[in-house]
């Protein structure tokens, strides 16, 4: 059968990517949609419209105009839209890390809520809780619960005014209160190690550690260190606020007229703290005279603790324990850490990109696993939130900083437990003589 014969007429050009190689035995056309291209004057000599090889009735009302491409961008950006979910859903489905995926989010909500999880998995320590023992105490309680926090130092505080006094007394009678107040709430537990603390807070209890601020509540001897921890205390600041001992010198001077006192810690200082690390329990030396750290940082077997203190860069006057800069870059070296005031700044509320600016400071200067927290419990939500936008702080970084620092520190201290000789030195009588009064003499 002969193909069908079309007249050769000029308009009709066949595309070279669309000739047949030669030896092609049929006639094969292709043609350009006669609709889309300017047709010659001569066209309009033929009424008859060419269409897939054929001839058809050709009429200018009978061209279809171009389908709309409205309904077809909406059917790709669908296509897209859903493409996009699947690609999030297998992404977060592969483990992306959470603390990424937040800070890219400016969700306030969000970042809290991360943090909430997160601080379910490890215990918020905070590091020095001074309630108001009384009627307030309950309000204290309510806000540190609010704060999310999972554990607390307490340190029992003694008037310095009752040193060469009844300033032992005075600590047995507060640590007694402050367990018996812990007894009466079951949504508090004493602990004295990492383990416990970390299976209060597993059980949904707020854990307690408590310590001693100063080292006059030791009344310089070691055999009532050693009874106050057979009594649950498990650390020591060596010296309280402006509180200077016979052995060991205080940052801040409130007896600059007594040259009978010392700079530094003095050899039976220096015993303290050897005792204590045998004893398993934590050297805390925020307030001690710049001196006086050196020396503890020499002489510590086991990592060393500074509570409710500041760096000393940030100039900050009052009452807040200051810390120099070398003090920090040799904290790391011993393995302790620096519960950062995130407070105050002597008088000043400390905002929260000052607090944020601090904790940076601190880590820049001593690392990341030498920085904890203390003395705002009601701000560490905000805190811990914002912390989350950086990409410094991950969840692993976070959960040093609220908690994992101070219970490496803790279990590094028991590890140590037992490993030097029991001390029984006794403080030279000439260092306490003319203020021990109500010491009863030796014969």
């Amino acid at each position: 059968m002969n193909p069908t014969t079309i007249p050769n007429h000029d308009f009709m050009e066949l595309h070279p990517v669309h000739q047949h190689p030669a030896g092609c035995k049929q006639h094969c056309f292709v043609f350009t949609e006669i609709a889309d291209i300017e047709l010659p004057p001569e066209i309009t000599k033929y009424p008859e419209k060419i269409k897939n090889g054929s001839i058809h009735s050709y009429t200018k009302e009978s061209i279809s105009p171009p389908p709309p491409k409205l309904a077809k961008d909406r059917r790709s950006r669908k296509i897209i839209a859903l493409v996009s979910g699947l690609l999030v859903c297998v992404a977060l489905a592969a483990g992306i890390p959470l603390g990424l995926q937040l800070r890219s989010s400016s969700l306030l909500e969000a970042r809290l809520a991360f943090i909430r999880r997160l601080l379910v998995e490890s215990p918020l320590v905070e590091g020095y809780w001074a309630p108001p023992m009384g009627a307030n105490f309950s309000k204290s309680f309510a806000e540190v619960k609010s704060g999310m926090v999972g554990a607390l130092l307490w340190p029992i505080a003694v008037p310095c005014a009752a040193q060469y006094l009844d300033a032992v007394q005075l600590t047995l009678e507060g640590l007694d209160d402050a367990r018996r107040l812990v007894g009466k709430n079951r949504d508090m537990a004493v602990v004295e190690n990492a383990d416990e603390m970390e299976q209060a807070h597993t059980e949904g209890k707020l854990a307690i550690l408590f310590g001693l601020e100063g080292g006059h509540t030791l009344g310089s001897s070691l055999a009532v260190l050693r009874s106050m921890y057979s009594l649950g205390a498990r650390f020591v600041s060596l010296t309280g606020v402006g509180c200077t001992t016979p052995w060991a010198s205080a940052s801040i001077r409130n007896d600059f007229f007594d040259e009978n006192l010392p700079s530094t810690l003095t050899n039976f200082g220096e015993v303290v703290i050897q005792e204590m690390n045998r004893l398993g329990m934590l050297v805390e030396i925020s307030r001690l005279s710049e001196p006086a750290m050196m020396v503890a940082l020499n002489v510590a077997k086991a990592p060393l603790l500074l509570s409710n203190a500041l760096p000393s860069s940030m100039a900050c006057n009052g009452t807040t324990a200051a810390v120099p800069d070398h003090i920090l870059s040799a904290l790391s070296q011993n393995g302790g850490v620096l519960m950062l005031n995130v407070e105050r700044c002597g008088d000043k509320p400390m905002s929260l990109k000052d607090a944020i600016t601090a904790i940076n400071y601190i880590r820049a200067i001593a690392g990341v696993d030498h920085v904890g927290l203390s003395g705002s419990p009601k701000n560490y939500p905000l805190l811990l939130a914002e912390l989350a936008r950086d990409r410094l702080w991950g969840s692993v970084a976070i959960k040093k900083l609220v908690g994992g620092n101070i219970v490496r520190v803790l279990r590094e201290v028991e590890t140590n437990k037992n490993r030097l000789p029991l001390s029984e030195d006794w403080i030279p009588l000439e260092a306490i003589e003319g203020n021990a009064y109500c010491r009863y003499p030796e014969t």
